[in-house]
């Protein structure tokens, strides 16, 4: 909603400005060809004034995380979060947010380290009501239910507790590429849990900066310092008010999706939970990770950022999309491709996996998978040898048909047994078509788990022998322990929607440490994948 620049309305906007202490600006970008290119309506913990345009969807996923080095069990101590968000009409946005933490601190709280959960969701609803081209002013709330459960917060019981906040953003466009961001809010909690004290009513202001050097790159900083209440828990166990602040960027990897990468020193990812400092005393930086991804009929479907028009995939470079056997691939497959993937192999190992590529260059998949076991030990090389479920995001960066040199991609993992043991997987394939039919991958890779850090370099090889078959070879030099190894073959059946894997190797799994791992017995695994267009 517009208004005119005139009588009051103006000389509060000219007030707000004065307050920001920035020039008059312009209107910020409506050149922008995609949502995802827009001035973010919000990050992890802050809120802006910005809004969706009408019709768009907005899905995130994500995780902050302390420094692994620190000695916690696990991969350290990890706040995971997914937000999602609609707006209907112009200026107002609906949305929801779930969050989770559970693990102990990284250093002790009065003593001790005792397991710590703040786990929840919520329902938020934004409006802004003032837009003049210049200066946007909101208002935000939202209405929360959040577990915290431990002795620190006074309280172990896993009740879910009722909490909320407001905002009142304002945004300001110093410059059509760079803006001001004013926030003040309140975050309400009860004043004490048990007779013990809790972090009360927070009141808070918080400021902001967000620069658009191109239309595809975003760096932001903010900065939100409570004035009521408490925010965090110090090390001697009281209360305390530290301010919360985040450092980072934003990239788009394709039209409608974008990743985020930043550190911070806040544990919540929620509106009310925004405010929340990392525990003890505050001063922890956690780096994150955010995919942000938007749709819907008010989001714009374009090719890919750099994709020549009409340019098509050939059957071969559709194979080549997949991963190999225990090396990822350096391809995401097309746009609103789905591949459901079961596998079955010797000494009972077996798993599968969903994955969607939900934009151009952008796919995520969840996996299950039971590793191998001959009997020689090598499972117990891993915290947990129990069934593993594992999330994978794979963002392609650089593709050979559009004319690079090579295709590369970046994939980062996070897996959980039954239980709560984590493993954190990353990788950078890289893959170059040398003639028509033979491809050559190099892959490095490298996964965290408890205290140890393994490193690996893989070597594959791939050869059309047919017009739907390609035979691969593949090897991985590790930094510590045997080598890992597969030859094999996959093929598409014909037209069919299907594809058929028959492989050997010595790797006990098929997925991150699973298959840097290798044991005495080599073993044949036979897999099959549906795959198909959901939408293009």
């Amino acid at each position: 909603m517009t208004r005119e620049n005139a009588g009051p309305a103006g000389r509060v906007r000219a007030l707000l400005a004065a307050l920001l202490i920035v020039p008059g600006g312009t209107a910020l970008a409506q050149d922008a060809s995609s949502a995802i290119e827009l001035q973010p309506s919000e990050y992890e913990n802050f809120i802006t004034a910005n809004t969706m345009w009408p019709g768009v969807a907005r899905f995130a996923l994500g995780f902050h995380q302390t420094n692994p080095s620190i000695e916690t069990p696990g991969t350290s101590n990890q706040v995971y979060f997914v937000d999602v968000a609609f707006s209907p009409f112009q200026g107002l946005e609906i949305g929801a947010d779930i969050q989770t933490f559970v693990d102990p601190p990284p250093f002790p709280i009065a003593g001790t380290t005792p397991p710590i959960e703040m786990t929840g969701a919520g329902v938020h609803a934004k409006y802004r009501f003032y837009d003049d081209g210049a200066l946007s002013v909101a208002a935000q709330v939202s209405a929360e239910w959040m577990r915290f459960a431990s002795t620190i917060y006074g309280s172990t019981s896993t009740e879910y507790l009722f909490i909320g906040s407001a905002h009142l953003p304002l945004s300001y466009n110093i410059t059509p590429r760079l803006q001001a961001h004013l926030t003040p809010g309140i975050s309400v909690y009860p004043d004490s849990r048990e007779g013990n004290p809790f972090y009360g009513t927070v009141a808070s202001i918080g400021a902001g900066l967000s620069w658009k050097p191109t239309p595809r790159t975003l760096v932001y900083g903010t900065v939100t310092q409570p004035l009521t209440g408490a925010n965090t828990i110090l090390s001697d166990g009281s209360y305390a008010r530290r301010p919360v602040l985040t450092l980072g960027g934003r990239y788009a990897v394709a039209p409608n999706t974008a990743v985020d990468l930043y550190a911070t020193n806040g544990i919540g990812a929620t509106p009310a939970t925004g405010v929340l400092n990392f525990m003890p005393n505050g001063d922890i930086v956690l780096l994150g990770a955010r995919l942000v991804h938007t749709f819907g009929p008010g989001a714009l479907q374009k090719r890919p950022y750099g994709r020549a028009p009409g340019q098509m995939r050939t059957p071969r470079q559709r194979i080549l999309a997949g991963d190999g056997f225990t090396l990822p691939g350096a391809r995401t497959r097309d746009r609103g491709t789905v591949e459901l993937n079961g596998f079955y192999g010797m000494q009972d190992a077996h798993g599968a996996f969903f994955a969607m590529a939900i934009d151009h260059n952008v796919e995520l998949r969840m996996s299950y998978e039971s590793i191998a076991d001959d009997g020689s030990g090598a499972s117990s090389k891993l915290t947990s040898a129990e069934d593993r479920w594992t999330g994978r995001f794979k963002l392609q960066f650089l593709d050979q048909m559009d004319g690079w040199p090579v295709s590369l991609a970046a994939i980062t993992s996070l897996g959980r047994d039954l239980d709560d043991n984590g493993a954190f997987y990353v990788a950078m394939p890289v893959m170059r078509e040398v003639t028509d039919k033979l491809a050559l991958r190099v892959v490095p890779e490298a996964v965290f788990y408890g205290s140890n850090e393994e490193f690996g370099l893989g070597l594959g090889a791939s050869y059309a022998v047919g017009r739907y078959t390609n035979v691969f070879g593949e090897y991985t030099v590790r930094d510590s322990g045997d080598g890992i190894w597969a030859v094999g073959a996959k093929a598409r059946l014909g037209r069919a929607p299907f594809e058929a894997g028959l492989y050997a190797t010595n790797a006990i799994g098929a997925f991150g440490v699973n298959a840097m791992t290798a044991q005495e017995d080599p073993r044949v695994v036979f897999s099959l994948s549906y795959i198909d267009k959901l939408f293009r």
